[in-house]
């Protein structure tokens, strides 16, 4: 069985959205891609399964439907975030086969990755 890959979205020089990046480093048994952008993942083939934090939760949630994503109004290219691109791809009839594991903003890097590890 090839060894799942697992994109990991986040900025590791901002407290709020570094967690994913730690947490990521506690996985077992897969193969990270840390991204900087989310065209990283126009060259993905098959399933793709996203791990990113998401405010306001408390524990991890699995989200398979763009369309639960919540996006905002873009004010500059900043603002262009993975939810919008994403969604972005559906409209445009790109839909990948999207899993995203969403986490706390903050927490114990080496439990969550456990709870991800389950979510796989």
């Amino acid at each position: 069985m090839a060894m799942k890959t697992i994109y990991v979205f986040g900025n590791e020089f901002l407290a709020e959205d570094s967690f994913a990046r730690k947490t990521s480093e506690y996985l077992n048994d897969v193969h990270l891609i840390h991204c900087r952008s989310p065209d990283d993942l126009l060259e993905a083939d098959g399933e793709i399964t996203i791990l990113d934090v998401v405010k306001g939760i408390e524990k991890p949630i699995i989200i398979t439907d763009v369309n639960q994503l919540q996006t905002r109004d873009i004010i500059s290219l900043h603002d262009f975030d993975l939810s919008f691109f994403l969604t972005l791809l559906q409209n445009m009839g790109i839909g990948k086969n999207i899993k995203i594991i969403g986490i706390p903003m903050q927490g114990d890097a080496q439990k969550m990755a456990q709870e991800v590890e389950a979510c796989l």
